[in-house]
């Protein structure tokens, strides 16, 4: 028999109508699903392959074997469970690429192996049939030798059916944050054997899933569909001196009105006394992590509020008594400090325009009401909109000025803030909300001047007002008049006008007549 004629024998024209139809789908998916092609290549071998094996069922018979020899099944029935092979592989890319995740549905890694695993079983048996192999006594020997692996494999196959539970129950997922005994991570991946956990540094840990189904693993964040969110406290000490309602007031406002990126709105935060010590008071500063990844940098994000929040109203953290250090100076280096002082804060006060009318007396009143307002980097120092009867005056670091849209959506920085220069005096003299957002660029320290401090300077000398209202209508005129080109009649008769109705306006903040 020539080659020729055994060939057609073997590759019938269902084979080859198959074999064409198959190539025309692997095509279709491949340009449907760009991600599968992998597994779409694998199966254009396969097929390629099953026609390899046929050829050599071809040359048996040109060779002289009969079709019924053992030889020559065998090459049939092994070409026809690698194209099965294909099919399923090909049939597996269009059910879990394409078709599920149209409804919605996806499948883990394990179930997916498992249908797979499944369907070649089947392929299997149907190539030992094709090839007239008797299935019942292959079946009974299966069952005997499957007992005698599970024996001897107990623990690798306990780590299968604990992954096959663990999928099952969906007690956790890719993406949950666990911990379990010392170690804590989030869930990168569950497989047969283990289960894959990556920790914040970085660490890959493999755990036994026999070991998960044994063990206690705690599911950090679990609320059940809700945003993940992580329950955190950082606790603080303060000196007796300054009672509670005062600390956490101040700790309160600051976070709240100001919370580091990482830490969530809602459930809202708080801060509460959790103990007296022999010489400080113990507080806790509760709230809930947004970014499970990153507790240490919102903890210590939210130290850094806490410490400069207390240290703008005067409040200091205790120290522990055997890390007290006690410096005693000379009287002479203790005045020269307070001079020094005392100078760089009426050097301000000279600096800021609205207060160019006062006396060398009334600076230095002034200069001894000024608060210091230290601020951290990334804290807003004011807000856009919001009230503020008080000034800020920098002598340290630098600030972004922001003014943002109607929604609040986005920004415009316009201005960066350096020592010297100064904010909210419009809100001081005027009462009028916030015109824009300042932000810290870094460590921030300003001095800090409230209405009250201000308020029988401007009483005692009360034509201050008509000085610190010119100073303020000039300014606007000014900014107006660049914005549109006012002429010069114009630019005057708006200075009168603005300066009246300001004029009246810090008259009735200040009660003056």
């Amino acid at each position: 028999m020539s080659f020729a004629a055994a060939a057609s024998l073997v590759f019938t024209p269902a084979f080859i109508g198959s074999w064409a139809v198959f190539l025309a789908v692997l095509g279709v998916l491949s340009a449907a699903a760009p991600a599968s092609r992998k597994p779409l290549a694998a199966a254009g071998l396969l097929l390629l392959a099953s026609a390899v094996l046929l050829a050599v069922a071809a040359l048996l018979l040109r060779l002289g074997v009969p079709v019924g020899s053992r030889a020559f099944r065998l090459c049939d029935a092994a070409a026809f469970f690698v194209m099965l092979i294909g099919v399923i592989n090909a049939g597996g890319v269009c059910l879990f690429d394409l078709f599920l995740p149209r409804l919605r549905i996806r499948l883990s890694a394990l179930v997916r192996d498992l249908i797979l695993a499944v369907a070649y079983v089947c392929a299997a048996l149907a190539a030992l049939s094709s090839a007239g192999a008797n299935l019942n006594g292959i079946l009974a020997t299966s069952a005997v030798m499957t007992a005698v692996i599970a024996f001897s494999l107990q623990d690798t196959l306990g780590n299968v059916l604990g992954g096959m539970v663990l999928h099952l129950e969906d007690s956790f997922s890719p993406g949950d944050w666990v911990r379990m005994g010392d170690v804590e991570g989030f869930v990168r991946e569950i497989r047969w054997r283990q289960t894959t956990l990556e920790t914040l540094f970085g660490e890959v840990v493999i755990v036994p899933n026999s070991a998960l189904m044994k063990g206690t693993v705690t599911v950090i964040g679990s609320r059940g569909g809700r945003p993940l969110l992580r329950y955190r406290e950082v606790p603080f000490n303060v000196y007796y001196d300054s009672g509670p309602d005062a600390v956490i007031a101040a700790v309160q406002a600051a976070l709240r009105e100001d919370p580091p990126p990482g830490v969530a709105a809602e459930p809202p935060l708080d801060c509460v006394t959790a103990e007296f010590q022999e010489t400080h008071a113990v507080y806790k500063f509760r709230y809930w992590l947004s970014d499970l990844r990153a507790p240490g940098g919102v903890d210590a994000a939210v130290r850094l509020r806490i410490y400069y929040a207390l240290s703008r109203v005067g409040i200091k953290l205790s120290i522990p008594t055997r890390s007290l250090v006690v410096v005693q100076k000379d009287e002479d280096v203790r005045e020269r400090s307070r001079k020094h002082e005392a100078e760089r804060r009426a050097a301000a006060i000279r600096g800021v325009d609205i207060f160019q009318a006062l006396q060398d007396d009334e600076v230095r009143t002034l200069a001894e009401r000024l608060a210091a307002s230290p601020f951290s980097g990334g804290e807003c120092i004011t807000r856009q909109g919001a009230p503020g009867d008080w000034l800020y005056i920098l002598f340290q670091g630098e600030a972004e000025v922001r003014i943002y849209n109607e929604s609040r959506s986005s920004y415009q920085t316009v201005s960066t803030l350096r020592p010297g220069d100064f904010l909210g005096e419009m809100g001081l003299m005027t009462g009028e909300p916030r015109t824009a957002t300042v932000v810290a660029l870094s460590e921030v320290g300003c001095y800090r001047l409230d209405r009250d401090g201000f308020r029988d300077v401007v009483a005692r000398r009360p034509e201050l007002a008509e000085a610190i209202s010119l100073v303020l209508a000039r300014r606007r005129v000014e900014l107006e008049s660049a914005r549109t080109g006012l002429s010069a009649e114009v630019r005057k008769q708006r200075l009168e006008t603005e300066q009246g109705d300001l004029l009246s306006v810090i008259r009735g903040i200040f009660s003056l007549r």
